[in-house]
């Protein structure tokens, strides 16, 4: 870290103007400092116009943005089946279940509350592979899954050395 007196000593307003005039003397021209200026003395487009007007009165006249497949930048659905199933109401549940079995408590160091994740016993990868799920309603379906007692209470640290720790249960 520099020290203040180098600040005071070389960032006085005189000393930044003498900069700026060696670099023009030297041909080039000052940096542009603030804001995004690529734009500059280039106009918009009328349909450009049109779509971002209709884009912010949107939520006053029912303008719908388009979401999911009718975005364009809709890639197909690539997302995880195992991050998918972590917004399902039954894993909420499972967690909740589980949490309030080992009465909110890590199973391995002992540590009662705090940062805790609920960890499955049997690995969910071994789950999906075994009963062969491919949709999140064949994941609602697999009671293996949702089964309290494959389960377990850990706090963060002690997750983390689990086997195959994901960052998630």
């Amino acid at each position: 870290m520099k020290s203040e007196k180098w600040y005071q000593s070389h960032r006085t307003p005189e000393y930044r103007e003498k900069l700026r005039k060696a670099s023009l003397e030297n041909g080039n021209k000052p940096p542009i400092r603030w804001g995004n200026k690529d734009r500059l003395g280039r106009k918009h487009t009328e349909e450009w116009k049109e779509k971002m007007s209709k884009k912010m009165r949107g939520r006053h006249t029912g303008y719908k943005y388009p979401t999911g497949s009718d975005h364009p930048n809709w890639k197909g659905g690539t997302t995880k089946l195992r991050t998918n199933m972590l917004g399902m109401f039954e894993y909420r549940q499972w967690r909740s279940d589980v949490f309030q079995k080992d009465d909110f408590t890590c199973q391995e160091c002992g540590k009662r509350g705090g940062d805790l994740e609920p960890h499955h016993i049997k690995e969910v990868a071994e789950i999906i592979r075994e009963y062969q799920i491919k949709t999140l309603e064949d994941a609602r379906n697999c009671a293996e899954l949702w089964n309290i007692n494959n389960g377990i209470t850990l706090c963060k640290e002690c997750h983390r050395k689990t086997f195959r720790y994901h960052g998630v249960s």
